[in-house]
């Protein structure tokens, strides 16, 4: 993808919301190598994640939560006008939005389906720092049931528009001004029935298969084992609070 994690209306920032702080931050960090400063947007219960001193990614205490979940944020010129448009065009709005000190204006929105995201305004932090490196984010993947009323959602909130099908599972990269942003998953058939369309964080690393097993030495399960596809060998991996997401080790041509 060729993405500038710094454009509005193109992915920006993750967080990952967990019921044990603790435990999210020794595996991220032992996996990734990040390491962590406390206190992001005038929240204690948020710490930043660094990658080589970089703004990698945030985490967020959620005492209560059954399990750990990753949001992926994209970036939007004005919040409060973006939720109109999500309202608008049959999604929701969770929370916010809301001020984080001066770092910005946060929202947590649902798609039309009910798939959650994020809207980041930025302020004084303006997303990652760091990016589609070995330990850093790569890009966002949404697992859908419906492509046409997801790319019709997406388009009037976004105006992303959906590039042809590719690959044996009909991936498609979502646009914007002719760039790839993100890309769309239509539901696999090994995908249990039981889970929702969700929005995947994927995270580069140099080997997907030695990332794999390192997470599940460090307490991770393995959802899929390491398999290759268009754009690199990946691995779909829940962290040691539940909290799903994927490494990729980008093809290299």
């Amino acid at each position: 993808m060729d993405i500038d994690f710094h454009e509005d209306d193109a992915p920006a920032w993750v967080e990952l919301n967990t019921p044990d702080p603790e435990v999210s931050t020794r595996f991220y960090g032992q996996l990734f190598g990040w390491t962590f400063a406390g206190g992001l947007g005038a929240r204690p219960q948020s710490q930043l994640a660094e990658l080589a001193g970089r703004p990698a990614a945030a985490v967020t205490a959620t005492p209560g939560a059954q399990r750990g979940s990753w949001t992926t944020f994209v970036k939007v010129a004005d919040a409060a006008k973006t939720v109109e448009k999500i309202a608008a065009a049959g999604g929701s709005v969770l929370t916010g939005p809301l001020a984080l000190g001066t770092a910005g204006r946060s929202a947590e929105v649902a798609d039309h389906a009910g798939t959650r995201f994020g809207l980041w305004e930025a302020g004084g932090h303006h997303g990652f720092g760091v990016a589609d490196e070995p330990g850093a984010f790569h890009g966002g993947e949404l697992i859908t049931d419906g492509v046409d009323a997801s790319a019709a959602f997406y388009g009037q909130v976004f105006g992303w528009t959906l590039g042809e099908p590719y690959g044996p599972l009909n991936r498609r990269d979502w646009r914007l001004g002719g760039r790839s942003v993100s890309v769309l998953l239509p539901r696999p058939a090994a995908m249990p029935a039981g889970i929702p369309p969700y929005w995947d964080a994927y995270f580069t690393v140099a080997d997907a298969a030695r990332t794999a097993d390192a997470a599940v030495r460090l307490g991770a399960t393995a959802l899929m084992p390491a398999i290759a596809t268009d754009h690199g060998v990946i691995a779909v991996l829940a962290d040691p609070t539940g909290a799903v997401f994927t490494v990729l080790a980008p093809a290299t041509h």
